[in-house]
């Protein structure tokens, strides 16, 4: 007989956005799977870098349009994340937050390395979770090296 116990679907959900998170990670680092990223998030997303002093996009064009140039300009990601909590998890909803290291080598040599932390808004779709909402603050001060890299002159 199985026993039916709620506590393993928020279980089975916390894992579930914790391998969203390790996707998005992957798709960033990996420079070239521009559908992979485009996957994670639903079509209206608000991707949003500003609190690192990057732009805010919103759907998947906009999505693009940021890591086009940024998969072109960059040799190597490398992107670490810890201290994952859920904040909020109330039927196909939930909100997470995460400090992340990111590390980056520019096709020119520059290079940054980041201390952030990400915070989550992801929604339950029949095609597993998803970001709703991406936003992105410093959990240390900013090189100047991150805006150089990322916005084009």
């Amino acid at each position: 007989m199985i026993i039916a116990n709620p506590d393993l679907h928020a279980i089975a959900d916390r894992l579930a956005l914790q391998d969203l998170l390790s996707a998005y990670c992957t798709a960033v680092d990996k420079l070239a799977d521009m559908d992979g990223m485009l996957r994670i998030f639903t079509k209206d997303a608000v991707f949003d870098l500003s609190g690192i002093g990057l732009p805010s996009v919103v759907g998947h064009d906009g999505i693009r349009g940021f890591f086009e140039p940024v998969f072109e300009n960059m040799t190597n990601h490398a992107h670490y994340w810890s201290n994952f909590c859920v904040d909020r998890l109330d039927g196909d909803e939930a909100s997470v937050r995460a400090l992340v290291t990111g590390m980056g080598i520019a096709r020119d040599g520059n290079s940054v390395v980041v201390h952030v932390r990400y915070f989550l808004d992801c929604v339950r779709t029949t095609e597993g979770w998803k970001f709703k909402r991406f936003y992105e603050d410093a959990a240390m001060p900013l090189p100047k090296s991150l805006t150089e890299i990322h916005v084009p002159d």
